[in-house]
């Protein structure tokens, strides 16, 4: 078993340290990432580490905003140029997709807020999410959304999201959200039907 550079401990966990050229432990790459170690973006662990500590910083970000009417973005008609014909594109998309589920959408909006706030090159785009993003410029670009606009936007929708996703309906809930909006039909139709 050999030793870190670093710390000089026996590594359980070896890991090829692209920075320094050696191989260090789990612990040494944690604790000194990006900042004793100026890590690169090729670094799988850093981009790892970035990326979890991104989703966290948004998940909290979401969970603080828009909470109460006064606030909702969604009261500007402005803003809804941007949102209803970028919604139904993703209820055409995901609905019927077997595979589609809220923490993917979420997902997809998180990537498309980073690349907004030109933090988006540690992400990857696969296909779909390309034309997801593609989808969502085009629209922001016919309405002539300012970049601030288009960041709330997707904030408020993760904030759908976040708010119905889960419970006893499952991880679907925001597209059964969108279907309601769009179709008058769904689960959240008839759960609003019996109230």
């Amino acid at each position: 078993m050999s030793k870190c550079i670093l710390c000089n401990k026996k590594i359980k966990f070896p890991r090829k340290c692209l920075t320094l050229n050696e191989t260090i432990c789990s612990s040494c790459c944690g604790s000194k990432k990006g900042l004793e170690i100026k890590c690169t973006d090729e670094c799988k662990y850093f981009i790892d580490s970035y990326i979890r500590e991104n989703k966290k910083h948004i998940n909290k970000l979401v969970k603080e905003s828009f909470n109460g009417e006064e606030n909702d973005i969604y009261q500007d008609d402005r803003m809804l140029e941007l949102v209803a014909p970028f919604e139904q594109f993703m209820f055409r998309k995901y609905y019927n997709d077997i595979n589609g589920t809220d923490e993917l959408i979420f997902d997809n909006y998180m990537k498309i807020l980073y690349s907004l706030e030109e933090k988006g090159n540690i992400y990857t785009f696969n296909e779909v999410e390309t034309e997801v993003f593609n989808e969502f410029s085009r629209i922001a670009k016919k309405a002539k959304m300012p970049i601030e606009s288009q960041k709330l936007i997707v904030l408020r929708m993760m904030k759908s999201i976040d708010s119905m996703t889960g419970g006893r309906y499952g991880n679907r809930m925001y597209l059964e959200l969108l279907r309601n909006n769009f179709t008058g039909t769904g689960i959240v139709s008839d759960v609003m039907g019996k109230m």
